[in-house]
């Protein structure tokens, strides 16, 4: 791509955190740092969206494991509040991550690093404590509150408070504003190819638009079947046709846009 510093990196590769320490971060593979722009900024930068994407994807996954509670049409109060979900959401980003959010000030990650990570938590309990009229409400089956909408909830929230831009995406979006640009559909058909090394991520800095830019894959759990799996073309629950997905099939990606600051 023209005027533009683009580089692949393993995840296992971007960052691992054991105890809150730094791990051996990625190299560029292609090309050097487009100029005034410090090769280890890159470096930090990369962490720091694949750490957001990991977080949202965390979120994403609670609620998803969640979905049948919050369906319940028989029960009342689901006990999904907030606080539940931020105990949930901890654990699961741990577990992908290697990073306590609990000990995040101990964290030997950049401030910024720090500081985005503790506001998307914040609204992410804020876009589920907002959501529990719905949530708890008796006789109705389907409350509209999945994954996708989750996503889409907190995304927007945190562009508000920090210009941070997330975006869910997929070669076949069923929300048109979730439809990939240029950058991002060549990434999502890099993810679809199967030869494409699972979890890898892709990235660019582009001359001129002052952000790293990173797509994280998503892959359809057992969870994700349900809406999307097959037969291909049945509706599912929320009305939409199924894309006929299989287990651990790429089914998309979080695209982040972080702002440089120099």
């Amino acid at each position: 791509m023209a005027g533009c510093l683009r580089w692949v990196v393993a995840s296992w590769l971007v960052i691992a955190v054991t105890g809150g320490a730094y791990g051996e971060l990625a190299r560029a593979k292609d090309h050097p740092p487009e100029p005034g722009v410090p090769l280890q900024t890159i470096l930090e930068l990369e962490t720091t969206a694949r750490l957001l994407a990991v977080l949202l994807n965390s979120g994403r996954a609670v609620v998803n494991d969640n979905q049948e509670l919050l369906d319940d049409p028989t029960r009342g109060n689901k006990g999904f509040t907030a606080e539940a979900f931020e105990h949930q959401l901890m654990d699961m980003f741990r577990a992908h991550a290697s990073i306590d959010l609990r000990e995040l000030p101990a964290a030997r990650l950049p401030q910024r690093t720090k500081d985005l990570l503790r506001v998307l938590v914040e609204v992410s309990k804020q876009v589920v404590a907002e959501s529990q009229d719905a949530i708890n409400r008796q006789g109705v089956e389907f409350k509209g509150f999945i994954p996708a909408v989750f996503g889409s909830r907190v995304a927007g929230r945190f562009a508000e408070r920090t210009g941070v831009r997330l975006k869910q995406t997929s070669l076949q979006p069923r929300n048109p504003a979730n439809a990939p640009d240029t950058f991002e559909r060549a990434a999502l058909e890099q993810f679809a190819d199967p030869s494409h090394p699972r979890e890898r991520v892709i990235s660019e800095v582009a001359a001129g638009d002052k952000a790293l830019r990173l797509l994280f894959p998503l892959y359809a759990t057992r969870g994700c079947l349900a809406c999307h799996g097959e037969p291909k073309g049945a509706k599912d629950k929320t009305g939409y046709p199924k894309e006929g997905l299989r287990l651990g099939q790429n089914a998309g990606a979080i695209s982040v846009t972080l702002p440089i600051r120099r």
